[in-house]
């Protein structure tokens, strides 16, 4: 007799995130209980522990957005991006900043300087000060933002408020998002915390499947304009939601799913050339793919983050794919191994419930780890083979280890809700190790003692007087040899520093000059190179602007020496300084800084 068909049970929406006790007879598939009205409360209370989080590593003075004397590193490159574009016109690529790495295309996004921000702000720029930075108030509204949403995520997991409240702490206390303030815009973490909750929350409908949609389209809207790693990271979560949605939950068909994947596509390419992050004749690929990775030991590495636990070893580069959970986080791992059988099943059940999230999560953090795989620093596996035919796409991704950082949050969540479920009936308990857990993830952490990362610095800034009489007939500060940080052409080898890029990139902003020198995160090296050699050959021909200042490497002085009375040169602050313009204030008083009897190629 032929076996009857298989009846297909119906889908049990992610609202059973929230089981009773596996000792009970009951399912632990059920809905959970609908949270208490004064639920609403923990995401703002949760933000505004953020707040006092960063407060209390040291992010008090950086709120102040006239303070620049902190922002040193690549937090200076962001902040020029931000102050040339302010005083550009509006143009395409939306964000051009004309000003900086002149004449070589420069925007926003190639300065890291945070687009939708810098785009929102620059109307009011006639009303900001002049000295205005915004990285500080960011770096908190991230924090705050990791806080809300943590809580929002862990409210499908419990009803209880406090329980909420200390989930989403576990979010901003996240190592890999203080790690990251020295790179703002990396610090928009929320981004992946937000796909981890529409990936998690139930669906009843069509409809809430389609408002899950718009809500991930929006996410990655904001991701395309904040950093390309994490337009990157949301697409690819977007990716396994809409496999979610027409597979798992079958609340779309495949073919409206095809659908939005290519609106979503098409959203995120526009905004990328919108913004000019292509289409400006600058390679997205670069060097390091394999270089800047994550060790496979990555997520229980503390590197020098903890008192008591000890750093294991990397790779050089590996910083790049730091990923350590915190030691309460490894508090609830420890715990987790002790998990009942039942509830380990119903765990399992729950993986295979979202196996899209989970495919798209291990294979970012596959691509986190490169093709080289590395163990406490120690090589054990070359996959080259396995992603040599990706290696033109792969160039756009040299910091992979970044990567890793969809599956550092998503072993979070997967900890709380084991962790919650565990101790739905003995409530104080589980709020309990929880409020444990948190104190010991910020007590344990080094940088709550030592505040490194926001240390004060003064901005770098000229100080020699005869600057202040540079006027209107100057229109360039020219480093000569061009000076493009982390470029490999011959030409631009030079003696001059990333320091000394930024000291003239504040000059141009205060002066109203271009520069031709900076830090972009993506350069064409043909171009740098043709640029530089155009520059060479102007300077060995005595072909000089008269409206431009030479800022020379000492090492070049003789090409200007020999020019004789064509040029005008001294030393302002260390720097040999040259001009072609035969009258003004600037030129007579720079004529005077040239030490008496000596020749003006006396090395800083």
């Amino acid at each position: 007799m032929a076996r009857p068909p298989r009846r297909r049970e119906p889908f049990v929406p992610a609202a059973t995130w929230e089981p009773v006790p596996v000792a009970t007879n009951e399912n632990p598939l059920q809905s959970p209980s609908v949270p208490a009205p004064s639920a609403g409360l923990a995401p703002w209370v949760t933000a505004l522990l953020g707040l006092l989080w960063y407060l209390a590593v040291g992010g008090g003075p950086t709120l102040d957005p006239t303070n620049l004397d902190w922002l040193g590193g690549d937090l200076s490159q962001h902040t020029l991006g931000w102050m040339h574009f302010r005083d550009a016109p509006w143009a395409f690529p939306l964000g051009r900043t004309p000003s900086l790495l002149t004449p070589l295309p420069m925007t926003v996004g190639f300065a890291d300087a945070n687009p939708w921000v810098s785009i929102a702000l620059k109307p009011f720029s006639p009303w900001l000060p002049r000295d205005f930075q915004f990285i500080g108030p960011w770096l908190a509204l991230c924090f705050m933002l990791q806080g809300w949403l943590g809580a929002r995520l862990t409210s499908l997991f419990t009803s209880r408020v406090e329980q909420q409240v200390l989930g989403g702490a576990l979010f901003f206390l996240a190592p890999v998002l203080l790690f990251r303030t020295g790179h703002d815009t990396l610090c928009a973490q929320w981004l992946l915390t937000a796909m981890l909750w529409l990936h998690l929350r139930p669906r009843a409908s069509a409809r809430d499947a389609w408002r899950s949609l718009a809500q991930a389209l929006v996410v990655l809207v904001l991701a395309s304009g904040i950093h390309p790693y994490l337009s990157v990271m949301v697409f690819a979560l977007g990716v396994a939601l809409l496999a979610r949605l027409a597979w798992r939950e079958q609340l779309l068909s495949w073919r409206a799913a095809a659908g939005a994947l290519v609106v979503a596509g098409g959203v995120s390419g526009g905004l990328f050339f919108l913004l000019g992050y292509v289409g400006q004749g600058v390679s997205a690929g670069s060097h390091g793919f394999g270089f800047f990775s994550a060790d496979l030991l990555t997520l229980v590495n503390a590197m020098d983050w903890s008192w008591l636990v000890p750093g294991l070893r990397t790779q050089p580069g590996q910083y790049e794919g730091f990923g350590y959970l915190g030691t309460g986080v490894l508090v609830l791992v420890l715990v987790a191994l002790g998990t009942p059988k039942e509830l380990g099943a119903w765990g399992k059940a729950r993986l295979r419930e979202h196996l899209p999230l989970v495919v798209c999560v291990l294979l970012l953090a596959l691509l986190a780890f490169s093709s080289v795989l590395s163990v406490a620093g120690v090589k054990v596996l070359s996959l080259r083979k396995l992603f040599s035919p990706l290696a033109p796409l792969l160039g756009a991704v040299r910091a992979s280890g970044r990567f890793i950082w969809p599956l550092h949050y998503a072993v979070v969540t997967g900890l709380l809700a084991l962790t919650l479920a565990r101790w739905r009936q003995r409530p104080a308990l589980g709020s309990g190790l929880l409020l444990g857990v948190v104190l010991l993830q910020a007590l344990d952490t080094r940088e709550l003692w030592t505040r490194n990362h926001f240390t004060p610095a003064p901005w770098p800034r000229l100080q020699a007087p005869e600057w202040a009489q540079v006027d209107a007939s100057y229109r360039h500060v020219v480093l000569f040899p061009t000076y493009v940080h982390l470029s490999e052409s011959r030409c631009a080898r030079s003696g001059f520093s990333e320091r000394d890029s930024v000291l003239f990139a504040d000059l141009a902003y205060r002066r109203h000059l271009t520069t031709n020198s900076g830090y972009p995160a993506r350069v064409s090296e043909a171009r740098v190179t043709e640029v530089c050699q155009t520059l060479q050959t102007d300077v060995e021909q005595g072909r000089l602007a008269r409206d431009a200042i030479y800022v020379v490497d000492p090492a070049r002085m003789a090409l200007f020496r020999r020019l004789g009375d064509a040029v005008t040169c001294g030393v302002l602050d260390g720097f040999q300084v040259c001009v072609a313009e035969r009258e003004g204030r600037f030129r007579e008083a720079l004529a005077r800084t040239a030490p008496a009897g000596t020749s003006v190629d006396v090395p800083r």
